[in-house]
């Protein structure tokens, strides 16, 4: 089975799965399938849904809700391969024009490591899922240069960060959060197609990932020691600082000397990234960086804010790259704050305040299993097993 036994307390665990059960459950009327969302107004996004299935395999639920999730995203593709990004489609706000993000392919690694099985994805869904990695791959590089485009600070999920991603389809910020994510994308596509015996799928996308990963390399910055993203537009360096970046650990593109330097200058540097409440959306030495919502954002607050799945995947990027004691005291700290704060959307990361939706029981609630992962040494993220 996926998921180890943590010694989680009965009555917490228990909570979290009233919690959860209460709320998040919802029928989508266009398919007629329930699905699971963190959300109060009922929406389903694309990589919240990739979070959230490992929470609903922590607290013992079958996989009948992730694969659901799967079936209505698929079934709303266009014949370019193109996917809303939420369920039901935002379009008032812009949103209803943006592709979902490439967690997909990911999220259904994780039902076949619970199941063991791919037969409730069927031959045309299989065919899409392949098709919505290549809208990626290709309609979204428009230069060829191997990076995709985000189309909007919304687009990437930090909803305010206009600084580096722009406004509703400005689609020139070629983000390394991305990109990373693309590159697990692409391996886990890689494994489902060698599950199904789709061997020249299966090469191909493997391909895709080393490509992938081959062209985030040309976005580090050797002076500053991280990754930043690049301007399709101009060739030239967008020079903020974010969580984000640290994603290239999560997605192994990282070299260990790079990793030392952006754990040890930057994620570790109380002026940038390790705050009262770590890990920040952005760096506090960032203009940006400010607890308040500046002219023009959007949605909710990715400045000086803290939220859980970035926490959570950086950490599991320490993990990976043989941080322990950092990743330990990150998730100490995180599982810490959250019990004390209460399950909110985000944190206030210099106050150390809840913020965004309360009750929130989506993603967030990944923070009262971070401290059993490491000590089980257990990574539901890992696409290598």
């Amino acid at each position: 089975m996926f998921v180890p036994a943590f010694e989680l307390a009965q009555a917490q665990r228990a909570r979290i799965d009233r919690i959860m059960r209460e709320k998040g459950v919802l029928l989508d009327r266009s398919s007629g399938l329930d699905y699971y969302t963190g959300y109060s107004y009922e929406t389903l996004y694309d990589w919240d849904q990739y979070f959230e299935a490992i929470l609903q395999l922590y607290v013992g639920w079958d996989t009948r809700l992730i694969r659901n999730g799967v079936h209505i995203f698929l079934a709303n593709q266009d014949e370019h391969g193109f996917i809303y990004r939420s369920v039901p489609r935002a379009v008032n706000c812009g949103q209803g024009d943006e592709h979902v993000k490439p967690f997909l392919a990911q999220i259904c690694l994780l039902v076949w490591k619970n199941d063991g099985t791919l037969d409730w994805l069927s031959a045309e869904e299989y065919e899409k899922l392949k098709k919505y990695l290549l809208y990626w791959l290709r309609d979204k590089d428009r230069d060829g240069d191997g990076l995709s485009t985000w189309d909007s600070a919304p687009h990437t999920g930090m909803d305010n960060q206009h600084e580096r991603a722009g406004w509703w389809y400005d689609s020139f910020c070629e983000g390394v959060d991305l990109n990373a994510f693309l590159v697990r994308e692409c391996r886990a596509m890689s494994k489902l197609a060698a599950i199904r015996g789709d061997g020249s799928a299966a090469d191909f996308f493997a391909a895709e990932a080393k490509r992938v990963a081959r062209a985030v390399q040309t976005l580090w910055d050797e002076q500053d020691g991280i990754f930043y993203d690049r301007d399709e537009r101009t060739g030239a360096p967008i020079r903020v600082k974010y969580v984000g970046a640290f994603a290239t650990l999560w997605a192994g593109i990282a070299t260990p000397a790079q990793a030392e330097r952006m754990v040890r200058e930057h994620i570790l540097n109380p002026r940038e990234f390790w705050r009262p409440f770590p890990l920040p959306a952005l760096s506090a030495d960032d203009h940006g960086y400010t607890d308040a919502f500046l002219d023009g954002d959007l949605g909710c607050n990715w400045r000086a804010y803290t939220w859980i799945p970035t926490n959570y995947y950086v950490f599991h990027g320490l993990i990976a790259y043989g941080y322990a004691e950092p990743a330990r005291e990150l998730a100490r700290i995180t599982y810490d704050r959250v019990t004390h704060l209460g399950d909110r959307e985000y944190y206030a990361t210099e106050s150390e305040r809840g913020a965004g939706l309360d009750p929130f029981w989506g993603w967030s609630l990944l923070a009262h299993f971070m401290p059993s992962e490491l000590d089980a040494g257990f990574d539901p993220t890992r696409l290598d097993d």
